[in-house]
């Protein structure tokens, strides 16, 4: 999974702990590579969650957004929320049908 994510640089992170539980929440960027987006920015998003007994879940959305206003607000609805890896593909679906 990291090595599917290098070429992204991290825009925002944001770290949360609550009832002994972690969150990490990433907004990366790359520019896109093929014809269909040459050069344009691509944001996608990383949750990361430790529980208490330090089992890890992640999930990453790739290539979400190309606006960074819109990425922005979307990243900030997931840490304002403490969203987690598994809310993350609902979340995304309520996002794009709303």
């Amino acid at each position: 999974m990291q090595n599917e994510m290098r070429d992204y640089c991290v825009i925002r992170r944001e770290e949360r702990r609550e009832d002994r539980h972690s969150y990490l929440y990433e907004l990366l960027m790359r520019e896109g590579e093929n014809v269909a987006c040459w050069r344009m920015p691509l944001y996608s998003i990383r949750i990361n969650m430790t529980d208490a007994y330090g089992n890890e879940g992640c999930a990453d959305a790739h290539d979400l957004f190309t606006d960074e206003e819109k990425a922005i607000s979307f990243f900030e609805k997931l840490v304002r929320n403490l969203a987690t890896p598994i809310d993350l593909p609902y979340v995304l679906e309520d996002e794009m049908l709303g």
